[in-house]
């Protein structure tokens, strides 16, 4: 029975994450949203806390619901005109 690490160093991560390691620093915490194990000088990353980012991530990049808003000047102010 094989089983996954719980860590993994920064190339497995960027690996598992489809990106590159250069990407996946400029997410890590203090930087980012990713948070990171430190063991001594070495940073790992949490195979639970990857998976609990992409699900939050999904979640606010999801599809919306509204229309995108458009701002309209008063008639007046679109013509170099005063608004009353």
């Amino acid at each position: 029975m094989t089983t996954s690490p719980l860590l993994l160093t920064p190339r497995e991560a960027a690996q598992t994450l489809a990106t590159s390691e250069r990407t996946l620093w400029s997410l890590t915490a203090p930087r980012g949203p990713i948070p990171v194990v430190r063991l001594g000088r070495s940073v790992r990353y949490s195979t639970a806390a990857l998976v609990q980012w992409i699900a939050l991530s999904e979640r606010r990049s999801g599809p919306s619901t509204s229309e995108p808003s458009t701002t309209h000047l008063p008639h007046t102010a679109e013509h170099g005109g005063t608004a009353p």
